[in-house]
Formats: structure tokens, sequence, C-alpha cells
């Protein structure tokens, strides 16, 4: 007699089948395409934010070299909105804050002008700014009065069933 463990075919051999081997087979790859689909979407995710918070840093940086030469510094886009850096004649923060070009791939709601003050408030031409990676995944950064710069969450874009 054989053990509940074994399974048996017409000749009395035990061992694992055609039809086992291919289940298995056909779970294992079922598991490892949707790991693939989760680990895909979820650096897509994470690539947005850190590009999201190198440009904060760039508003953030800026901010504190106004307060550090206590004078007004403006930080603006190139005009076609490929690059942004310190538009001002500033050549001593100039040369600490290189300027940033803008990922491809990445699009903007808004191209804001920002006028920092030496006391490191923040006057712009807009107060949030939509960024965009093009696979309907935006998050928003804000930008306060006080000179703060908030990386808000991911949000999907015209997508009613999430990401």
């Amino acid at each position: 007699m054989f053990s509940s463990r074994q399974s048996c075919d017409k000749n009395g051999e035990a061992g694992v089948g055609i039809r086992e081997t291919g289940i298995g087979v056909a779970i294992g790859l079922t598991l490892i395409s949707v790991s693939l689909i989760i680990f895909g979407s979820a650096k897509g995710r994470y690539d947005l934010y850190n590009k999201g918070q190198i440009l904060a840093w760039q508003v953030e940086r800026a901010r504190s070299l106004a307060v550090k030469y206590n004078q007004t510094l403006t930080l603006g886009f190139s005009s076609q909105n490929k690059t942004v850096g310190l538009t001002c004649a500033c050549d001593d923060a100039k040369s600490e804050l290189p300027t940033l070009s803008i990922p491809s791939g990445l699009s903007l709601s808004a191209y804001p002008t920002l006028t920092i003050k030496g006391n490191g408030t923040i006057s712009s031409t807009a107060s949030s700014l939509d960024v965009s990676d093009g696979r309907d995944r935006q998050l928003t950064l804000s930008i306060s009065k006080s000179g703060r710069v908030i990386v808000g969450d991911i949000e999907p874009v015209n997508s009613p069933h999430g990401y």
C-alpha cells in the first residue's frame, strides 16, 4: 500500500505527473507576472515622488541662499520650460545653485516664477504645481508664502479605479 503522500499511476509507480507539474509552473508564472506588475508600478511611483522631491529641494535651496545672502532671488523656468534656476543678477547664489533640468517624461501644470526675499518668504505666480509622469500619476507641490514647499501624495489622473 502507498502512503497518503504519494500518488500512483496505472502501473503502480509513485511520483508527480505532467498535469501537476504544469499546474505548478502555471501558478509560479502567474505569481511572477503579478509581482513584476506590482514592482513596476511601485518603482514608477517612487521615481515620480523622487522627482517631486528634487524640484522641492531646488526651491528650498534657493530660499536658503536668499536668507544666507539676505538678498531677493528669483527662481524661474527657461523659455522652453526645460530647466529651472535662478534668473536674477545674483552671481554668488548662482554659483551655489546649479540650474536643474526638468527630467524627460515629466510635465508640470504651471511654470511659476518665484520671488524669494532675504527673510525667506516667497511670492509666486502659482501657489501649487502638479507634477505628472505621463502614466496617469501626479503629485502636487504646494508653495506657501512662508517659504515651505510640501510634496503631496501621488494621486491617479483621470482614473476612477486607481493605479
